[in-house]
């Protein structure tokens, strides 16, 4: 049986109604402790067990990584939970698309990248594909706080220039940066081994897309951007806003570094100082493009995409991004609060 829509006044009473006014009060908090419970039990139960094939573990490592999201949609379903009426056809069309989609993406990286398939390795994917297609079928969903939580999925009308920056800031950036340390005689590292027998091309387009789905993009932008910048926002300046998160999705990645699967093991944790001025460039992106998920997205794709490929000199390309961060945050003025008007376009 479809559920009805709720009247206004239902819904005024429904959300300054106890446990859910509560929830309202503390979802900042709460979002950030069930993104971390989510991510470092997973994390902790895979450093308890020996997995030798690379691939099987980073499968896991990826179903870690959709903390962010997982925990942004369960706080928007408990601190919005009104309901429309029911799109569940057209939510489970939607849901069955996006897995078939992204495990035909795993297949595709598997064969490409010649990894070892066992049935372990089968049941990794199929529980990722399951995820990413539960999260992109939210924005289908008749629960109006998942709904509204991503919508910024569906904001694509945001001007072609902003794909075109999200794409090609952070290549950019890298480039520059190593250009500059070969004149400093800093040094660059070694190029990332990549399959040869693939043409590099349609390789680099595969892996953008596996990095969409399955590796910080649709992992955690709904969570970081759509639930945690949408709602700072609220009560802080962008900037600050963005040194919270920013702090938050550093120290989320301690746990990688200190199991020795990020670069420089523990000792790369300092790196993470630097996802503070990251953040603020997402913050900007975000705010300039009305909150749109999508060109978010696809920088952090990006990111990850030109990492796999191109190798770079942290010192210059932290320093050349916090310059970025620095610029971005005097020409908008980043410490005034948002306007009431720009706080419109918000994710509700």
């Amino acid at each position: 049986m479809n559920d009805t829509s709720v009247q206004p006044e239902d819904k005024v009473e429904e959300r300054t109604s106890s446990p859910t006014a509560w929830l309202v009060r503390h979802e900042i908090p709460l979002f950030f402790i069930l993104t971390f419970a989510y991510s470092w039990t997973i994390y902790l139960c895979i450093s308890r067990v020996h997995i030798s094939n690379s691939a099987l573990l980073n499968r896991w490592l990826y179903v870690a990584a959709f903390g962010p999201s997982l925990a942004a949609m369960l706080m928007a379903h408990f601190t919005d939970p009104r309901r429309e009426k029911s799109r569940r056809i057209q939510q489970v069309v939607l849901f069955i698309v996006s897995y078939i989609a992204a495990f035909g993406i795993e297949w595709l990286d598997h064969k490409w990248w010649y990894h070892r398939v066992t049935t372990a390795l089968i049941i990794a994917d199929i529980v990722l594909a399951f995820l990413v297609a539960f999260v992109i079928s939210g924005v289908l969903s008749s629960r109006l706080g998942i709904r509204h939580l991503l919508q910024g999925l569906t904001r694509w009308r945001i001007g072609f220039g902003w794909y075109i920056l999200a794409f090609g800031l952070w290549p950019a950036l890298v480039m520059v940066s190593n250009a500059l340390a070969l004149q400093l005689g800093l040094g660059v590292p070694v190029t990332p081994y990549h399959p040869t027998r693939i043409p590099i091309i349609p390789l680099m387009i595969e892996s953008f897309f596996w990095y969409l789905l399955f590796n910080g993009p649709l992992t955690e932008e709904p969570g970081w951007r759509g639930f945690g910048i949408t709602r700072l926002q609220r009560r802080f300046s962008p900037l600050t806003a963005s040194v919270i998160v920013g702090i938050m999705w550093g120290l989320w990645h301690v746990p990688v570094h200190m199991m020795g699967l990020f670069p420089m093991g523990l000792q790369g944790t300092i790196i993470r100082i630097f996802s503070i001025p990251l953040a603020i460039v997402f913050t900007w992106l975000f705010n300039h493009t009305r909150q749109s998920l999508l060109p978010v997205l696809i920088l952090h794709a990006a990111i990850n995409t030109t990492s796999l490929f191109l190798a770079r000199n942290y010192i210059t390309s932290s320093a050349l991004l916090t310059l970025v961060a620095v610029v971005l945050v005097f020409t908008d003025k980043m410490w005034h609060p948002l306007t009431k008007t720009e706080n419109e376009s918000a994710v509700v």
